[in-house]
């Protein structure tokens, strides 16, 4: 249900912009890539008792990484791509699809430095999906896939991103904390604060913000969410360099906010 909710908001998101629809069929579809991501999740899940780190985690990422964007867009904030003049709007997002969406997939290997293990694993399926769509435009293609592999190096705040593009898909990673990613791994393994406090997390939504380009509104039944925010969110936000674009407020179950950055 979540999952065809999410994928029917991600096709609406990139309609108007036809390679990123094309890519989108593309990921969805890939035999290998699928392969991949449900071999990640298997030992982020079965092996070793964390939160979902498959196909759902990667399509809602991708999703908020488009909706994040925008808003920045809006703000008269352009992605390296068009800055850098490498590509155009479309482009962009384009990029921020597929980091957000293979970001993980060197949880396939090890947790351990899956973030470093994503380059490795993911550039000739990076290659492949960039050549495909631009047609063996190598310049451009070698551009892009550089921000790419830049999304999937920095997503866990270990390397300090350089690229709106990284710090849009870091951030976007972060934004993924409801109950819906712990409700496996809690039936199945030992209880830990990364389970409790997903299952603490009610709705997390991407909005326009008052003081940045971009509020991320969290709503929570118990406090222990708190720990998401402060140890998940905020401290990847703070790590990737994209605290000048983003403020977070909390909404607690008694109804009390509090507000970072």
């Amino acid at each position: 249900m979540l999952e065809s909710m999410v994928e029917q908001d991600l096709e609406n998101e990139v309609r108007k912009f036809p390679k990123c629809s094309k890519l989108l069929k593309m990921l969805t579809t890939d035999r290998e890539i699928t392969s991949l991501l449900d071999a990640g999740n298997r030992i982020s899940i079965s092996r070793m008792g964390f939160n979902d780190h498959g196909k759902v985690h990667s399509k809602i990422v991708s999703l908020n990484s488009l909706r994040i964007y925008s808003l920045l867009e809006k703000k008269g904030i352009q992605g390296n791509i068009i800055k850098e003049e490498i590509g155009d709007r479309e482009d962009v997002r384009l990029v921020l699809l597929l980091g957000a969406f293979l970001h993980d997939v060197g949880m396939c290997i090890s947790r351990e430095s899956h973030d470093l293990l994503g380059v490795i694993v993911g550039r000739h399926i990076i290659f492949r999906l960039l050549d495909e769509i631009y047609e063996k435009d190598i310049e451009k293609i070698s551009f892009l896939e550089s921000v790419v592999m830049e999304e999937i190096l920095c997503h866990l705040g270990a390397y300090k991103a350089t690229s709106v593009e990284a710090k849009v898909v870091a951030t976007s990673d972060g934004t993924d904390m409801t109950k819906g990613r712990a409700r496996i791994p809690s039936k199945i393994a030992h209880p830990d604060i990364h389970q409790f406090s997903a299952l603490a997390v009610e709705k997390v939504s991407i909005l326009p913000g008052k003081k940045k380009p971009v509020r991320i509104f969290i709503e929570m039944n118990d406090t222990a969410g708190i720990f998401q925010v402060e140890h998940q969110l905020l401290q990847k936000i703070n790590d990737v360099g994209a605290q000048e674009f983003v403020e977070i407020l909390v909404k607690l179950q008694d109804g009390r906010e509090v507000s970072y950055l």
